[in-house]
C-alpha cells in the first residue's frame, strides 16, 4: 500500500470517527436541553399549583373486567404539596371497610412512610417497600399510586408534544432515582394551565403501560384548578376505578393532629 493511500485510509476513518462524535455529542445535547425543559415545566407545574391543604370526599366506583361494580367512599385531608405533603385517607363506606385509615407523610426527595389502619386489627400496619405494589383497599390503585407526583424523586426527559382529550400537551418521560414498582412514567401536562390530565405507568422492559391514570373534569375552585373526577386503569387486569371528588376545599388549616399515628387509630370516619 502507497503512503498515500495509506494517509486517504487515515483521514478517511479519522472522518468517520469524527462524524460519530458530533453525532453522539449532539445527541447528549439534546437528552440534556429536553432534561433541563422538563425540569422545568415540572417545577413550574408543582409551584403553579401548590396549596398549603386540601380536602374533599370521593366516591369510588372500581368496575372489574366482567363489569362488575364496587362502590366505595372516603374523606381525603392533605397538608403540604407533592414532596413534603401528608395525606388521610378515612374510609366511610361501604361497612366492611368503614374506619380503615391510610396515613401517608412525605420527605421531599423520598419515598414517603405510609401507614393503614384496620379496624379488625385495632391497630396500624407500616407499608413495606414490597408492599408498595399491592393493591388499595380493594381498588386499582396501589400504595406507590396513593402518593402525590414529586418531581425531585425522577430524572425527567422531554420527548415532545401531544394533543390529549382535545387539549395540547407537553409529554414527559419521568424515571424513579429510588425504587419504585414502575420503571418509568409517561406525564401529559396541558399547556395551557400546566396541569396534568394523564399518567402511564411502565413496568421495567415493557413497551406497553401496565395503568393508566386519566384526569378529567378540569375546573378552578377557589382559585385552584383541580380535576374533579380521575380513573385508573389497570390495563393487565383490565379493570379500573373511579374517584369522583365532591366538597373540595382549599387552605383550610388542619388540626395539628390530623396527621398523626394516634389520629389514624380511630375506627369511625370522620
Amino acid at each position: 500500500m502507497s503512503e498515500k493511500t495509506m494517509v486517504d485510509h487515515a483521514y478517511r476513518r479519522f472522518g468517520t470517527k469524527l462524524a460519530w462524535l458530533v453525532c453522539a455529542g449532539l445527541s447528549l445535547a439534546a437528552d440534556c436541553a429536553g432534561s433541563e425543559d422538563a425540569r422545568e415545566i415540572l417545577i413550574e407545574t408543582e409551584n403553579r399549583h401548590r396549596t398549603r391543604t386540601q380536602e374533599y370526599s370521593g366516591d369510588l366506583t372500581v368496575v372489574s373486567r366482567q363489569g362488575k361494580e364496587r362502590h366505595k367512599a372516603w374523606k381525603s385531608y392533605r397538608d403540604g404539596y407533592a414532596g413534603d405533603s401528608k395525606q388521610l385517607i378515612r374510609f366511610l363506606a361501604p361497612p366492611e371497610v368503614r374506619g380503615v385509615g391510610f396515613l401517608s407523610v412525605g420527605t421531599a426527595g423520598k419515598n414517603p412512610d405510609q401507614w393503614l389502619y384496620l379496624p379488625s386489627m385495632k391497630r396500624e400496619r407500616r407499608i413495606a417497600t414490597q408492599d408498595r405494589e399491592s393493591s388499595f383497599v380493594g381498588t386499582d390503585f396501589n400504595f406507590e399510586d396513593m402518593e402525590e407526583f414529586d418531581q425531585s424523586r425522577y430524572e425527567p426527559r422531554l420527548t415532545g408534544d401531544q394533543v390529549v382529550d382535545g387539549q395540547q400537551c407537553h409529554i414527559i418521560e419521568a424515571f424513579p432515582k429510588e425504587k419504585s414498582v414502575y420503571a418509568k412514567k409517561v406525564l401529559a401536562i396541558r399547556k395551557d394551565v400546566l396541569f396534568l390530565v394523564r399518567m402511564e405507568c411502565f413496568k421495567k422492559d415493557e413497551k406497553d403501560p401496565c395503568k393508566r391514570l386519566v384526569l378529567s373534569d378540569i375546573q378552578q375552585v377557589d382559585g385552584h384548578w383541580v380535576a374533579r373526577k380521575l380513573e385508573m386503569s389497570d390495563l393487565l387486569k383490565g379493570s379500573r376505578t373511579t374517584v369522583v371528588l365532591k366538597e373540595i376545599a382549599f387552605d383550610r388549616p388542619q388540626p395539628r393532629d390530623r396527621f398523626t399515628l394516634q389520629n389514624l387509630n380511630r375506627e369511625e370516619g370522620d
